[in-house]
């Protein structure tokens, strides 16, 4: 579904000096599949995941997202990004719209949808999520759990065939992890295709079918959850995950 090609990425400094973020980063992602992304802080993980949908634009390099090179000026990325979710470490949502006007907003605008087909489908969504009764409030009451899952549902709206996410439960109190993280997990179990960057290890051994390491903007090691965790092959995983497990 997403094949990246040989994917670099700089920011030029104050000082005219440049940094290099990713380093030539080489990945195919399948229809279906759950690809989890740790590393350290500053690897470049979520600049490598913000790349995918163009939300970073990459030095050099290829994007090819169901046979067409999203790089490409000439293609229109905000039809792409139609298809491909991003969810947010913080919510993004718009305070002075209620929640349905939040997730009808997007697919009336664009003409996917009626109003009266997004609600609907807005609606389903947020009785799957248990927020049915938030569905006429505004933001600024929700628990961030609340924000960061209806932040989900909104992506959800727009009938998407990947979503991306950038750390969707860093911004929370821990209690509240969980609830977004079984949203999760039931989007997983549906067959949606993911791509996650997050520092919640157990999410990754439960949900992921392949784990990644990227440090210094390079993928350092790639496996199933169970070979990953179990039999970290280079010495720099072993050592990240000795200090996070």
């Amino acid at each position: 579904m997403i094949s990246v090609k040989n994917l670099c990425k700089e920011f030029k400094n104050t000082d005219g000096s440049v940094t290099k973020v990713l380093k030539g980063i080489n990945y195919e992602i399948n229809k279906g599949e759950k690809i989890v992304i740790v590393g350290p802080s500053g690897s470049g993980k979520s600049t490598f995941l913000r790349c995918l949908n163009l939300m970073e634009r990459p030095t050099s390099g290829h994007i090819i997202f169901d046979d067409v090179d999203i790089t490409d000026p000439k293609v229109n990325i905000n039809k792409v990004r139609e298809r491909m979710g991003m969810v947010f470490q913080h919510f993004n949502l718009f305070n002075n719209l209620t929640v349905m006007q939040n997730l009808t907003l997007a697919p009336v605008k664009l003409g996917i949808m009626s109003e009266t087909e997004a609600k609907e489908k807005a609606k389903g969504l947020l009785e799957r999520v248990n927020l049915l009764d938030k569905a006429d409030v505004y933001p600024i009451s929700l628990s961030g759990g609340q924000k960061q899952r209806i932040a989900i549902v909104r992506s959800l709206c727009m009938n998407p065939e990947v979503i991306l996410f950038d750390e969707p439960t860093s911004a929370l109190d821990p209690e509240m992890v969980g609830e977004v993280l079984d949203v999760m997990k039931q989007l997983a179990d549906e067959g949606m295709t993911m791509v996650v960057v997050t520092h919640e290890m157990g999410f990754a051994k439960e949900v992921a079918t392949k784990v990644l390491f990227v440090d210094e903007g390079q993928i350092l090691e790639e496996n199933t959850p169970e070979e990953f965790f179990g039999n970290p092959q280079s010495k720099r995983l072993q050592e990240f995950l000795s200090k996070v497990l």
